[in-house]
């Protein structure tokens, strides 16, 4: 397929940085990265993955002070029901 059309964009370098870090690892060009999610937005006729809305922790900051009082309830209560793990056993867990 020929190469005949220039894309021009601005993305924020931090994010740019992190993926050609990904890509050089996977050997794979930035413009051949691009060219491939074209050729799967074509193929799908649309996103090749479902955009959605997530829930991202914000900040202490962020909280009222009625919900930081309802979770460190909720944390309590687990606690005294015995709904916790030990660090020896989040290690075991996770690393085996």
């Amino acid at each position: 397929m020929q190469k005949d059309a220039t894309l021009s964009l601005r993305i924020n370098s931090d994010l740019k940085k992190d993926v050609e870090n990904i890509l050089s690892q996977l050997g794979i060009p930035m413009t051949t990265a691009i060219s491939m999610y074209f050729s799967q937005i074509k193929l799908n006729n649309g996103i090749p993955f479902t955009p959605v809305l997530t829930t991202k922790p914000r900040a202490y900051q962020d909280y009222t002070e009625e919900e930081l009082e309802k979770s460190f309830d909720r944390a309590q209560a687990q606690y005294e029901n015995g709904e916790y793990f030990t660090a020896e056993q989040m290690k075991e867990k996770f690393l085996g």
